[in-house]
């Protein structure tokens, strides 16, 4: 058997030798290979990277690919790359899909702070780079369904039976996934224009997110950012669980308050 030569990295681990060239260039900038595909309008290949984190292939994150690829280019050269320093900002409208293909495009996410979240429910991004006074905001065109249902006529069923009622069998399930991949290929494989409608907007962008100190819950000795502790009354200095009071979540409904009783 052909021995592989292999080289150490810093974790410990070892690499194919021809791998390591790559981890070093990804060390100077982890989204080079998606930056690489966005400049190329290479639509096939984010959808591929967002399926990374989505974990499947769907029409909602491919929608979100397109959404992000035709808005950034709208916005201009320099919003590409997105560095992941609030810079490049984007306000997904929805918490569904097509949010993931907005952050794994677009770089911006909720965990750097250059994801706003706004609940409203609509298939809509807007993109805006601090310090400019107009942005973009691309939403779905209404009539995207009717391009799905051309191209993969099963699709809608299938969607209908297994994740709406949650029915169905293993069979039924890998044949979701199929024609949900097949959805998704398709839909990236048209133009912009029968899938989005773009518009120059004046955005809303909140304040470059605080950096907020930590304190420890004296209840449960865990380390909470002081700006999530009760701050008055007999329960002050509490972590909300421990204060047994409601806080917000998102979830698939939205942003939700959820009650929260010791």
């Amino acid at each position: 058997m052909e021995e592989i030569e292999t080289e150490r990295v810093e974790n410990g681990s070892r690499l194919p030798a021809r791998d390591t060239t790559w981890i070093e260039q990804l060390k100077q900038n982890p989204r080079r290979d998606f930056i690489q595909a966005i400049r190329d309008n290479d639509a096939a290949r984010c959808l591929v990277k967002t399926a990374e984190i989505h974990g499947h292939f769907c029409p909602g994150s491919a929608l979100g690919v397109m959404a992000s690829l035709c808005g950034l280019r709208r916005l201009g050269g320099e919003s590409i790359p997105s560095d992941g320093l609030e810079n490049l900002m984007a306000i997904v409208e929805i918490n569904a899909c097509f949010a993931d293909g907005v952050q794994a495009v677009s770089g911006c996410t909720l965990g750097n702070n250059a994801l706003v979240y706004r609940d409203l429910g609509r298939m809509a991004v807007t993109f805006a780079i601090r310090g400019k006074e107009s942005g973009v905001r691309v939403r779905v065109h209404p009539e995207f369904r009717s391009h799905i249902t051309r191209a993969v006529p099963e699709f809608h069923p299938l969607l209908e039976k297994v994740i709406k009622n949650r029915e169905g069998g293993p069979e039924e399930e890998t044949a979701f996934k199929k024609k949900a991949r097949e959805a998704a290929f398709a839909l990236i494989g048209l133009p912009f224009e029968l899938l989005l409608i773009t518009e120059s907007v004046r955005p809303d962008l909140p304040e470059y997110a605080p950096i907020t100190e930590s304190v420890v819950c004296p209840a449960c000795g865990e380390t909470i950012m002081a700006t999530k502790v009760v701050s008055d009354g007999e329960k002050s200095g509490l972590c909300y669980m421990c204060a047994g009071g409601p806080y917000r979540q998102v979830e698939g409904r939205g942003i939700v308050t959820v009650s929260h009783g010791k």
